[in-house]
């Protein structure tokens, strides 16, 4: 068992303010950064079919001009001003906006990120030029064969649910959504009771809270919070897409339900996951490409949201090898319900361990860590209570995982590539 040292994870403290906006905070003496994020419950799982892409669309816009700083450039400015960065995503759950500047420009970060939130002008003029950045940004995803691909293979593996919706949406939902569309779904979901404030970095909790409370203490709304789509997405029973397209490589990936953030199988899932495809040493990447020279990519993830998850693996291989390839998955697959041997299960564990203190170093991986679980979860999970959970996991944990999730009967398969008949693929899914 590692001990590891204290971390401001474990110290994280949160308040919520009286207009029921949280802030959480991760206090690290040591480091002259600050990382900033408001965190809010927006995305595809908040979003009708018919707007697709609607809070994608409204986070670049936000970044045309404010109140305060009415141009791009002039946000821009701010952070760069003082050799920040400012950023923003958009995901299933959540929109966050963001920023990393030096500690004695706390203020200066905290101000830019909650005018965007809160003083964003959205003019009308900006709404068409803006929709046509992002038609490009759909024709550049749709372009690349492997984001396509992720694309094909969550509409299989949440058929008709928001959480198989692009994020970015279509040409179609976002050619319909107008100015109107735009501001009446920020009065929803822009309010405080769905936002979370989260810092990591030099200050203290104390002095997080009073910037809060000075940046939104006044934000207010009369709106009751927009609720997300809360019914589980995840098919069952097998499934196949093919998309022929002429690529020099088929694109291909497997998936199968699987737990969500905070199900107790979690852990073990994880090592499941490092054993079978994380890294050169993992059982994928050695027998696909080591071994049998099938492939350069291959890897196994593991893609969780709040209540509900899906395991998956991919592949790049030559067209010619694809069926050979998906067997030989699907086979290593098979191997893995009899579990992990001692040895291999400490590396695992020793991975998954090590990954998680590297990614929680530093400000940018502490803000993350305590942000998405306070938004999420109302809930900070301390950095040595993971540990723990960790390596508490057990040989026989990992087979109940395996034989829960690696089901071939599930498998949903979504391959990219040279291919008009689907029916090699439709026969090695199915034996």
């Amino acid at each position: 068992m590692l001990e590891i040292a204290a971390n401001p994870i474990d110290q994280a403290e949160s308040t919520t303010l009286e207009n029921g906006l949280r802030v959480v905070s991760a206090t690290m003496p040591n480091t002259q950064a600050v990382s900033y994020a408001v965190l809010i419950n927006a995305g595809s799982r908040f979003e009708s079919s018919a707007q697709a892409g609607i809070s994608h669309f409204i986070e670049h816009l936000v970044f045309k001009g404010t109140r305060r700083w009415p141009t791009p450039r002039a946000i821009s400015e701010q952070i760069e001003g003082v050799g920040g960065v400012l950023n923003a995503s958009t995901g299933k759950e959540l929109v966050t906006y963001w920023c990393k500047v030096p500690a004695p420009r706390f203020e200066k970060g905290s101000s830019v990120i909650s005018s965007l939130v809160t003083e964003h002008l959205i003019p009308a003029e900006d709404v068409d030029r803006e929709r046509s950045v992002i038609l490009e940004e759909i024709d550049m995803y749709y372009d690349d064969p492997h984001s396509m691909t992720d694309l094909l293979s969550e509409r299989i593996t949440y058929p008709d649910h928001p959480m198989g919706r692009d994020i970015i949406g279509s040409r179609e939902t976002l050619n319909s959504i107008e100015r109107d569309d735009l501001l009446d779904f920020i009065s929803k979901q822009y309010e405080p009771r769905s936002t979370v404030v989260a810092i990591a970095g030099k200050p203290s909790h104390a002095e997080a809270v009073a910037m809060a409370e000075r940046e939104f203490g006044s934000w207010a709304s009369d709106r009751a919070p927009a609720q997300r789509e809360y019914s589980d997405g995840r098919a069952t029973g097998q499934a196949l897409h093919v998309e022929e397209r002429a690529t020099e490589q088929a694109n291909m990936l497997l998936t199968m339900p699987a737990p969500a953030q905070n199900d107790p199988d979690r852990f073990a899932l994880s090592l499941l996951n490092a054993a079978l495809g994380q890294g050169m040493s993992s059982r994928l990447f050695q027998r696909i490409r080591e071994q049998m020279g099938l492939a350069y990519a291959v890897y196994a993830y593991w893609h969780p949201s709040s209540d509900q998850g899906h395991f998956g693996v991919y592949a790049g291989v030559s067209p010619d090898k694809a069926v050979s390839a998906l067997e030989a998955i699907k086979s290593e697959l098979g191997l893995a319900l009899g579990g992990l041997d001692p040895d291999e299960l400490e590396r695992a564990r020793e991975f998954v361990r090590g990954r998680l203190i590297l990614g929680t170093e530093d400000t940018r991986g502490v803000l993350a860590w305590i942000g998405r679980q306070t938004a999420l979860y109302d809930r900070v999970l301390p950095l040595s209570e993971a540990v723990a959970q960790i390596d508490a996991v057990t040989s026989e944990d990992v087979v109940r995982v395996a034989e829960r999730v690696l089901d071939p009967a599930n498998f949903r398969l979504a391959v990219l590539g040279p291919f008009a008949d689907a029916g090699p693929f439709e026969a090695a899914l199915g034996n």
